[in-house]
């Protein structure tokens, strides 16, 4: 899978070094993954009904926080997108940081969120599939179905619901509500540890969960080319603005202020201290391990960047098709990773250059169509 937004360009966090947006740009760059044979990307929560018609098989994935819409509005939602789009929407089910729900609304601390979340989930699934009864529940209450149902097809058993929880409480959630648990690529062992976890509870309830990575990526032709190609990006960067997100994403995550952060990670400290003294990481502090680096994307704007965090977000392969390749492959057995949802910039060309030279050096599943059914007379 790859990833599609509208903040695209070659240094795209980065205000400047940003495409113009436009809605063009996005139905190119929809397309361009569907030629590509991308089996999905991961999407925005608002133009991506608008990408249907310019693709033909390319699945969304599209974030949703729970409880900012109804239930019932949420499940006609995915009906009429199922319906234009022949079922290809997954759900990315996103627990969300504090300040940002506070704008929806939503003023439940995370723990709490996530019995809201298990509940919720279970009744849009109902909802999609046509149950038409009134609902009264600990966290949501509506009447019966008032009006006639929205044309198929369904997915068989609702819309996949895919996502993230490394706390306790997130595994558990995880386990009554996920079909495929993702993570940010974090450092190995501690990505090893977060999937043990969760696997241990899902073998408890008598699951299994196939598991996703989420990461960035700079294929080139070299592997000195692409870390070249990285380092040029950080020479764009801004170190003031990158030190002002830092502060205010941690501060948002409840680590305190950059100022007081620590790390007892030696090369994670050196980032904090760059940062700190309004200097950009190097490849000496980024690169954790071979051919995987931290470093910056769109989203750097709601996540620390340089993964001070240690969430993994942000994090690279970086290196020739052979070195990428086989990092995949060798992270997939050691992990047991299902699923990349890869990302690079700009999205299309990275997309392209990865699809033509990585890909076939990959032992990729053949496409796999949503498993559909009819909707019931009601």
């Amino acid at each position: 899978m790859w990833y599609i937004n509208g903040a695209d360009g070659d240094v795209p966090w980065q205000p400047e070094r940003r495409v113009p947006p436009s809605f063009s740009h996005l139905r190119s760059v929809a397309a361009a993954l569907d030629g590509l044979g991308y089996f999905g990307a991961l999407s925005t929560a608002r133009e991506t009904v608008a990408l249907i018609g310019d693709t033909e098989r390319l699945r969304f994935m599209i974030p949703e926080y729970p409880g900012v819409k109804p239930p019932a509005l949420l499940a006609e939602e995915a009906q009429v997108f199922d319906h234009y789009s022949g079922g290809r929407l997954i759900y990315n089910q996103v627990n969300g940081a504090d300040p940002v729900l506070a704008r929806y609304g939503r003023f439940a601390p995370k723990a709490a969120r996530y019995g809201e979340s298990e509940e919720y989930w279970t009744i849009v699934r109902e909802l999609y599939l046509d149950d038409p009864c009134a609902f009264e529940g600990r966290h949501f209450r509506f009447g019966p179905r008032y009006k006639p149902p929205i044309p198929g097809p369904r997915q068989a058993g609702g819309v996949p619901v895919w996502g993230t929880g490394a706390s306790p409480e997130g595994i558990r959630h995880a386990v009554e509500v996920l079909d495929v648990y993702l993570s940010f690529l974090a450092e190995p062992r501690s990505l090893a540890r977060t999937f043990g976890a969760m696997r241990e509870a899902a073998a408890a309830a008598g699951r299994s969960i196939p598991v996703g990575v989420l990461a960035s990526v700079i294929v080139r032709d070299t592997d000195a080319e692409a870390w070249q190609h990285f380092e040029w990006q950080l020479s764009q960067t801004d170190p003031a603005e990158m030190a002002r997100l830092a502060d205010r994403n941690l501060r948002s995550f409840g680590f305190g202020p950059l100022e007081q952060m620590a790390s007892a990670d030696p090369q994670v400290q050196s980032r904090l201290e760059h940062l700190r003294a309004g200097r950009i990481p190097g490849r000496e502090q980024l690169e954790f391990a071979p051919g995987l680096a931290a470093g910056l994307t769109t989203w750097t704007s709601g996540e620390p960047p340089f993964d001070i965090a240690g969430k993994g977000s942000g994090n690279y392969l970086v290196g020739s098709p052979e070195r990428v390749a086989a990092l995949i492959t060798e992270l997939s057995a050691q992990l047991g990773i299902d699923t990349w949802i890869l990302s690079g910039w700009p999205l299309a060309a990275e997309a392209e250059r990865f699809a033509r030279q990585v890909v076939p050096l990959l032992d990729v599943r053949p496409y796999e169509p949503p498993v559909l059914r009819k909707t019931p007379a009601r």
